[in-house]
């Protein structure tokens, strides 16, 4: 059982990265389909929508983060420390630039065919997420691929 540890944990990975990405694209759905179609009067509505939704990320990320943490001492044996640091803070930094660019959405919203700032800087924290967990989730199948193919 211990050598499906690696596969299990690099799956979870990549499913929450999976889903980061899924999620980016319903959200700029919903945007789009918000910015040309909705009533001055329910623009407060549309803000309470936003901030439920920063507050559901920022979870999620945390416990990304926790288990994040959980998995460093087993993949720190098998790659450098400086390519684990730089993920870790990439990992560090996109979160709260995510967080403050969802905040900040739900009180500039975008205009049909411009992007604002606020979106510019969630897109740039949800992306540098998401590419921390795409690279954390391959070092794990990276792992198991190779300790499998070596029939250790």
């Amino acid at each position: 059982m211990q050598k499906y540890k690696f596969l299990l944990i690099g799956l979870g990975f990549f499913w929450i990265a999976a889903w980061s990405i899924f999620g980016s694209i319903l959200a700029v759905l919903i945007q789009q389909i918000t910015i040309s179609q909705i009533p001055t009067s329910e623009f407060m509505q549309n803000q309470r929508t936003l901030l439920k939704s920063a507050h559901a990320h920022m979870n999620v990320m945390g416990y990304s983060a926790i288990l994040l943490g959980l998995s460093l001492n087993i993949i720190l044996p098998y790659f450098s420390k400086k390519l684990l640091k730089i993920i870790i803070i990439t990992f560090l930094t996109s979160i709260p630039i995510f967080g403050t660019g969802l905040i900040l959405e739900a009180f500039n919203p975008d205009q049909i065919g411009k992007i604002s700032y606020a979106t510019a800087i969630s897109a740039t924290g949800g992306g540098l997420y998401i590419l921390a967990m795409f690279i954390w989730s391959s070092l794990f199948l990276f792992r198991y691929l190779k300790k499998n193919g070596s029939h250790e």
